[in-house]
């Protein structure tokens, strides 16, 4: 919690805007505003994080506030293990006539991503050899690691269908993806030289050597959907659902033939109490309907919309709060979220309208399509059981809470504390990031 304070004074103290409003009900932001922070965050998995943020908004003559019409994301930050992120995200509703453009640029370069396995509960996560103070099972603290530099370009259209709520939305995505064993040199502490999971997978061929590297992969999307939402910052009615096609062909897969996904997205927000208490759910799923995803896009989610740096899981700060990054790892996986919302303060400061929030939430997820691997390439001296369980598949369940901190509605702080049910998912994570999850 105290880093959440620190953060809310930073908040306070260092936020710049171009344009002075009066304090009153009427309150309509105009013109030119942007909002700048240090990058002062906390991820249980991948540490504190500092650098520099800085979101730059267009609202014209104020007409459709709390709407803005154009918004530029910017940031450029580093965590204390080493980590680095430069990312830049563009959203308009004016740049095309009658459409909204959002375009993301983003550069990752994750020393230690989480890899546990494919297959969720199949995949045995053994807590001990990570945790140096079992001196008889210990490994090394990144057994379940390996380095990913992911570059990222994406680019979405989306239109309206004339009176009524629906729209379809078209657009790309493109990824370069380096992936490798952890590079013990960059990492601050001294651990052991010894074969991690990711290590142990690519020799016994359980992951193939073509895609070991990494490689160049792209997407083409096409969707669907219904957008009802009172709001979009802090919706407290109405449903949002999608459905999307994305397909990788063979000219945009390096490492496969390429691939066919359908993404499906169910969100609803229910107004219990003056629009400040509310209830709200997300249910999703995601299935492979061909082709051959490369092990290093497994986790991705397709999306129309980055609302962080990355846009997968399930487990972490933008899935399932909680659970470890990455745990739960299929060809087809369902993820679930539901929340309840209080908004327990509003004022004006400095001629700006904040607000102060909570949020009560569960997260869940399963694998429901496997991921065909074939574990009788371990050699038997090597323990498969070990590594890999004959169980069924279940439910992988979390839950917590939050608070958030927001100033002219769109610029939302969110801090999040997640403990997972089952040791075999983790145990708890706290987060701050931005936004709120869905």
């Amino acid at each position: 919690m105290k880093h959440f304070l620190s953060l809310s004074l930073a908040l306070v103290s260092t936020t710049i805007f171009a344009q002075s409003v009066p304090a009153d009900s009427t309150f309509r932001k105009t013109g030119f505003a942007f909002g700048a922070l240090p990058a002062v965050a906390y991820d249980s998995d991948l540490g504190f994080q500092y650098g520099a943020l800085a979101n730059l908004y267009w609202y014209g003559d104020g007409s459709e506030y709390p709407r803005y019409r154009h918004s530029l994301y910017l940031e450029l930050s580093r965590y204390v293990a080493g980590t680095t992120l430069a990312r830049a995200s563009f959203d308009s509703r004016k740049l095309i006539a009658g459409c909204r453009t959002t375009a993301d640029l983003t550069w990752f370069d994750d020393l230690t991503i989480d890899f546990t396995g494919f297959n969720g509960a199949r995949s045995i996560y053994n807590k001990m050899w990570t945790d140096d103070a079992d001196a008889a099972n210990y490994r090394t603290r990144v057994f379940y690691k390996h380095a990913r530099q992911m570059t990222r370009a994406m680019i979405n259209i989306r239109r309206d269908v004339p009176n009524s709520d629906l729209y379809w939305h078209a657009g790309a995505t493109l990824f370069h993806n380096k992936i490798g064993s952890v590079d013990l040199d960059k990492l601050r502490d001294e651990l052991p030289v010894t074969p991690t999971l990711f290590d142990n997978y690519v020799r016994w061929g359980l992951i193939k050597s073509s895609e070991a590297r990494g490689g160049t992969d792209g997407y083409l999307r096409l969707g669907l959907g219904i957008d009802q939402r009172d709001d979009e910052a802090f919706p407290t009615s109405g449903i949002w659902t999608e459905a999307l096609l994305a397909v990788s062909p063979d000219f945009m897969a390096e490492n496969t033939d390429g691939y066919g996904k359908l993404t499906i997205y169910h969100r609803q927000y229910f107004n219990l109490y003056r629009k400040n208490l509310v209830l709200a759910y997300r249910v999703a799923l995601q299935h492979k309907l061909w082709g051959t995803t490369p092990f290093y896009l497994l986790p991705h989610w397709n999306t129309s919309e980055y609302r962080s740096a990355t846009s997968q899981g399930l487990g972490g700060a933008k899935t399932m709060r909680g659970v470890i990054r990455n745990r739960i790892v299929g060809d087809g996986e369902l993820m679930g979220n539901i929340e309840l919302r209080y908004i327990f303060w509003k004022f004006m400061l400095l001629g700006q309208d904040f607000s102060i929030g909570t949020n009560l939430f569960a997260d869940f997820g399963a694998v429901t399509q496997r991921y065909d691997v074939d574990f009788s390439l371990v050699p038997t001296s090597e323990k498969p059981e070990s590594y890999v369980s004959d169980c069924n598949e279940k439910l992988h369940t979390s839950a917590g809470v939050g608070l958030k901190i927001a100033l002219n509605h769109n610029f939302v702080v969110s801090a999040d504390y997640g403990k997972a049910f089952d040791e075999n998912d983790g145990t708890s994570a706290f987060y701050i990031q931005m936004n709120y999850l869905f």
